[in-house]
């Protein structure tokens, strides 16, 4: 066999120069195509990029702004809420020292009871004719009620309101007048 027989055995397609340019523009602009495409492509993502990252920084601006802003509002009511601790603390303090001096000047006001007590003991003592209901007798007996009233009615300014307190003061005096 001979080198000629073989390639001559082997079909081979033969194209005309029409058939070859038209591939050859078909390949071009096939790749012109796909190249248009990839730039298209990388001008996307760099503006998608470019958005995303301003975004991102708008985003992060503004939650550290409101985060900033909302840590001010926080230390101001810390503040004020110290302030309001502070001054009730004082309050507190001042209405014991009103409540001791009042207590002890109702301690004071004992001794008329113990006087008015003692006499109308003394009164009732007497006997029989000497046991009179006169005027000085309704006296002692409303000084003894008055203090009495007081003294058996005291209140503890810990468990009542001081609403609750002038309230009922009120009343005992509504009821003290009546007698």
């Amino acid at each position: 066999m001979s080198i000629k027989a073989d390639i001559a055995s082997k079909p081979v397609t033969h194209f005309a120069p029409s058939d070859w340019h038209t591939n050859n523009h078909l390949l071009a602009t096939n790749a012109e195509r796909l190249r248009d495409g990839s730039h298209a492509n990388r001008e996307d993502s760099k503006h998608l990029r470019n958005e995303t990252y301003n975004k991102t920084d708008w985003g992060i601006h503004d939650n550290t702004t409101r985060l900033s802003n909302r840590i001010d509002d926080i230390e101001k009511w810390r503040e004020i809420l110290e302030k309001t601790l502070a001054d009730t603390d004082e309050e507190i303090n001042k209405l014991e020292i009103d409540k001791d001096l009042a207590e002890r000047a109702l301690e004071a006001k004992a001794l008329p009871l113990d006087v008015a007590s003692e006499c109308l003991t003394l009164r009732d003592g007497r006997r029989q004719i000497d046991v009179v209901d006169d005027e000085a007798s309704a006296q002692l007996q409303k000084v003894s009620k008055f203090f009495f009233f007081f003294f058996t009615n005291k209140i503890n300014l810990n468990d009542h309101s001081l609403e609750t307190y002038w309230k009922m003061l009120v009343n005992q005096l509504s009821a003290l007048r009546s007698l």
